[in-house]
C-alpha cells in the first residue's frame, strides 16, 4: 500500500457508519493523505486518491451527519476545525459537499427558514483559491436558501455579480430557480437590469437546467431523487414572464442571434417584449 493513503485507509477501514466521532479522524487521515500525496506526486497524484476514495468519504460524514436526522451542531463543528477560505486544509470537498446536502434537504423538508444561518455563511465563504473548484460547485447550494429570513439571497449574489464574481451568482440562480422559481426569476431581471453585470445570456443560460430537471447536478456524487419527494413547478405564466425579462433587458439582435443555442424562444421575446414594443 503506498504509504500517502496509508492513514486515509486505515480510517476507512474501521470507521463505523453512524458514528461520528469516527469521523473527526477520517477527516483527520483524509486531509494528511491528500497533503502527502501532493508533496511526493503532485497533483496527478492527488486526482487519483479523489477519484478513488472521495465519494466513501463524503458518504461516510454524510451518514454520520443525517443518521438520526440533520446533526448540525455536529457538521458546524466539522466546519470549525476546517474552515472555509483558510487554504491550509483539505476537507472543504467533504465538508462543503455535506453541508450543501443539507441546506437542500432542510429547504425541502422543513422549510426555508429552518437552515441554519451559519450554514449559509460557510457556503458563501468557500473559495477556489483555498478551497479548490470542487469544494466550490457544492456551494452553489446557497440558492436554496432564497426566501431566508436572515440571509438575503438575492441581494448577495447580485452584489457579487457586481463585483465580477459572475460565477458564484451563476450557480446561486440556477439553484435559486430550482428551490423557487419565480425568485429565480426575479434575481435573473436583477442581472440583466444591473450596469455592473456584464453577461446577459450566460445568465438566461443557468435557467436551461430548472426547466428540464428537478435537481441540480451540484453537489456531486448524491442522487437526491432517491431520498428526496420534489418537483420543480414551471407554470405557462412562469415561462412566458421569463421570456419578457429576457426580451426587455437584452438586445433584440443577439437574441435573435443566438436563438438556436438556448432552450427558450429568445425570437419571440424579442418580437414580442423587446424595446420595439414599449408604448
Amino acid at each position: 500500500m503506498p504509504r500517502d493513503i496509508a492513514p486515509l485507509t486505515s480510517a476507512l477501514e474501521y470507521a463505523t457508519p453512524d458514528e461520528q466521532s469516527d469521523v473527526y479522524s477520517l477527516l483527520a487521515a483524509w486531509n494528511q493523505s491528500i497533503q502527502t500525496a501532493l508533496d511526493r506526486g503532485g497533483w496527478s497524484r492527488l486526482q487519483e486518491i479523489r477519484d478513488q476514495y472521495l465519494e466513501d468519504v463524503i458518504d461516510l460524514v454524510d451518514t454520520a451527519a443525517t443518521a438520526n436526522g440533520i446533526n448540525w451542531t455536529f457538521l458546524e463543528e466539522c466546519v470549525d476545525a476546517y474552515p472555509p477560505g483558510v487554504g491550509d486544509h483539505h476537507c472543504s470537498s467533504i465538508l462543503a459537499n455535506v453541508v450543501a446536502r443539507c441546506v437542500i434537504r432542510t429547504r425541502i423538508r422543513e422549510g426555508v427558514d429552518t437552515i441554519p444561518t451559519w450554514a449559509l455563511e460557510y457556503l458563501a465563504d468557500v473559495t477556489v483559491e483555498d478551497d479548490s473548484e470542487w469544494a466550490w460547485e457544492s456551494t452553489a447550494a446557497f440558492g436554496w436558501a432564497v426566501g431566508h429570513p436572515k440571509v438575503a439571497v438575492l441581494d448577495r449574489a447580485l452584489e457579487r455579480a457586481e463585483s465580477d464574481d459572475d460565477s458564484w451568482a451563476m450557480g446561486i440562480l440556477t439553484h435559486a430557480t430550482f428551490a423557487d422559481p419565480e425568485a429565480g426569476i426575479d434575481l435573473l431581471e436583477q442581472l440583466l437590469k444591473s450596469p455592473d453585470v456584464v453577461e446577459d445570456l450566460v445568465f438566461v443560460g443557468c435557467l436551461h437546467a430548472p426547466f428540464e430537471q428537478d435537481f441540480p447536478d451540484f453537489p456531486q456524487c448524491w442522487e437526491p431523487d432517491t431520498e428526496l419527494d420534489y418537483q420543480v413547478e414551471m407554470s405557462d405564466d412562469l415561462h412566458e414572464r421569463l421570456l419578457a425579462v429576457i426580451g426587455s433587458s437584452i438586445n433584440p439582435g443577439r437574441l435573435r442571434h443566438f436563438d438556436d443555442s438556448y432552450r427558450f424562444n429568445l425570437e419571440r421575446a424579442a418580437d414580442e417584449y423587446g424595446p420595439a414594443n414599449d408604448t
